[in-house]
């Protein structure tokens, strides 16, 4: 209980950042239905309640919607996130730069970020991409777990690495101060992303591999990669991804060993969460998918939601982490990235 407390408050008292939470799903089924508001009315309250602060939004498109409506699925979700904070910004605004995250949460609002999470349907245009980034887009990850013609993803048997478009791609984003996500990047496009990319490139949701043998997660030469270019991996909170089962232990686990073999300072939280009313909305999205919705029912029993995250917290702090290194971890180390790409 003393641990918990301090994690409480710990979470509430530092700049908390989650770089991972498929909110926007929910959002467009809420719209869909004609619901508004839900950004500051229904999801701030649960990441206020963890201490999150600034919070990164991708947009995810349903395998059904593939490969014909991928770019229309993209907008609509897009103009439901702006729709939904025009009728009440009250808890939350969206963020373009660190500058806006400051003056955001400075007044006791989270700060949202658009990104992408796949950019299936763009038919491999680099201009496309880039149009979509002028909506606001400060994060951008070329797959989820399929093919497409930027890359493969994690979930593609004998993948290769980036096509040519996804070359092209990958230093338009840079040119344009975008970040690069490789979360769900098949390996061999991981190495070849690290060769382009000249400063931080992040993984916003995923773990260690020699911890839990996942495909999803990444190697030790991987780390190590994202280390040396000075970016930061967001630890998944996704069941499979940490144990049989899965605890905020084996969680824990995770993080000291990527902490031990690179530093406290390339490491944060990309949760990807599925809670309440946004997992009854991903089981539809998954029924059609190659992973399927049995995936959704893997969870940390007593972390499985935003507003646990002091559970977590409260792990570390038993382990003896400090308040400088949760400093790091929450927000510091992604607030340094911000910083470094955007502004540079």
């Amino acid at each position: 209980m003393q641990f918990l407390q301090q994690a409480q408050e710990v979470c509430q008292d530092l700049l908390f950042v989650d770089s991972h939470h498929d909110i926007l799903m929910d959002v467009m089924s809420r719209h869909l239905r004609g619901e508004r508001g839900a950004l500051s009315g229904y999801w701030a309250p649960i990441m206020e309640a963890g201490g999150i602060n600034v919070q990164v939004l991708p947009v995810y498109v349903d395998d059904r919607f593939l490969p014909g409506l991928g770019l229309r699925e993209i907008l609509r979700h897009l103009q439901a996130a702006e729709e939904d904070l025009a009728s009440d910004d009250s808890r939350m605004e969206l963020a373009n730069s660190v500058a806006d995250i400051q003056r955001i949460t400075g007044a006791g609002k989270i700060a949202g970020l658009l990104a992408l999470e796949g950019c299936d349907g763009l038919g491999g245009d680099a201009r496309v991409l880039r149009a979509l980034c002028r909506f606001g887009i400060r994060m951008v990850a070329f797959t989820w777990e399929r093919r497409n013609a930027f890359a493969d993803g994690t979930g593609v048997r004998n993948p290769g690495g980036l096509t040519a478009a996804g070359q092209e791609a990958l230093r338009d984003l840079c040119r344009n101060k975008v970040i690069f996500d490789v979360s769900h990047l098949a390996e061999p496009g991981f190495w070849d992303a690290i060769d382009i990319v000249d400063g931080p490139l992040v993984a916003s949701h995923s773990n260690a591999r020699a911890v839990h043998d996942h495909p999803r997660n990444l190697t030790d030469d991987q780390i190590r990669a994202v280390a040396d270019c000075g970016g930061v991996i967001g630890l998944n909170f996704y069941g499979g991804y940490i144990a049989d089962p899965p605890t905020c232990a084996r969680m824990a686990d995770h993080l000291q060993h990527m902490v031990e073999l690179v530093g406290i300072e390339h490491f944060g939280i990309g949760a990807d969460f599925l809670e309440g009313t946004l997992r009854e909305v991903s089981v539809h999205a998954l029924i059609e998918s190659s992973i399927g919705p049995h995936m959704l029912h893997n969870w940390i029993e007593d972390c499985q939601s935003a507003d646990q995250m002091p559970v977590f917290v409260a792990e570390l702090l038993r382990r003896g982490f400090s308040r400088e290194e949760l400093g790091a971890l929450l927000g510091g180390n992604w607030m340094r990235v911000f910083e470094q790409v955007w502004d540079g």
